[in-house]
């Protein structure tokens, strides 16, 4: 770390990352990838809150990922397009807990009362996909992959969700437009460590994975998708009891 780092550090005005708290768990990131979050400045959280559409969700995952990419600081190499898409919302939270100087506290009904209870948002209670011995054999550290049945499964960068974003914006105009939203596009878990995505390797990636791949290679793929369906998921645990959060972050008024 530089002595400005060092100093910012001291001064509480970034604070490091573990890899390891995100949904992620680290797996999916080099040996060398360290993360810094810093304090979201004003303006960030004006341009955050100017024209915040809570409905549309375009509008809302545009805000988060650009508040996350102005605020994060990554060991040398690394860029925003490298950061799996899964972690961005825990690192938005992050961001928001160190900048304001407190917990994100969330109301939800507990089950066993029926009363109202509050439970704290952050790693020492999030309800982290379990892989257990028998996934983890399938495990390659030397790639950050998972290579089952042949195939090697990773989660999909911020770069490559972005890249395919695009693509599909671009074939809003065509005229046959109405296919592009029945398309299998899970091959974004089987890309590496790939940040980008030209508009030319989407499509091809798309002919394979839709017209191309035989049945039995995609049942394949499919088993795989759903080995790993927890991961995706962002909850939270307390007293024993999964308290899912999806609903109860209210991403408008998170700045309040």
């Amino acid at each position: 770390m530089s002595l400005i780092g060092l100093v910012k550090n001291l001064l509480n005005l970034q604070k490091k990352l573990d890899p390891c708290i995100l949904p992620s768990q680290g797996l999916f990131y080099k040996d060398d990838f360290e993360i810094w979050i810093k304090k979201a400045d004003v303006e960030d959280i004006v341009e955050y809150e100017y024209n915040y559409i809570k409905d549309n969700l375009g509008v809302v995952i545009h805000k988060v990922k650009q508040l996350v990419e102005n605020n994060l600081i990554l060991s040398y190499g690394y860029s925003f397009d490298d950061i799996k898409s899964i972690d961005i919302i825990f690192l938005f939270l992050e961001i928001v807990k160190f900048t304001k100087g407190e917990s994100i506290k969330l109301s939800y009904v507990d089950e066993d009362t029926g009363h109202d209870d509050i439970i704290e948002f952050g790693h020492n209670n999030f309800n982290y996909f379990n892989i257990d011995d028998s996934l983890m054999k399938y495990y390659d550290e030397s790639t950050q992959q998972f290579d089952i049945n042949g195939y090697r499964y990773s989660l999909p960068s911020i770069g490559v969700e972005n890249s395919l974003t695009n693509f599909l914006i671009s074939k809003a105009d065509d005229p046959n437009a109405n296919k592009y939203n029945n398309y299998f596009y899970d091959f974004t878990y089987f890309l590496g460590d790939k940040t980008q995505l030209s508009f030319d390797e989407i499509d091809n990636l798309i002919q394979i994975f839709n017209y191309d791949i035989e049945k039995s290679e995609l049942d394949k793929v499919n088993k795989i998708m759903k080995t790993f369906i927890p991961i995706q998921s962002y909850s939270l645990t307390k007293n024993g009891r999964v308290i899912e959060i999806s609903s109860k972050i209210d991403l408008e008024k998170i700045w309040k």
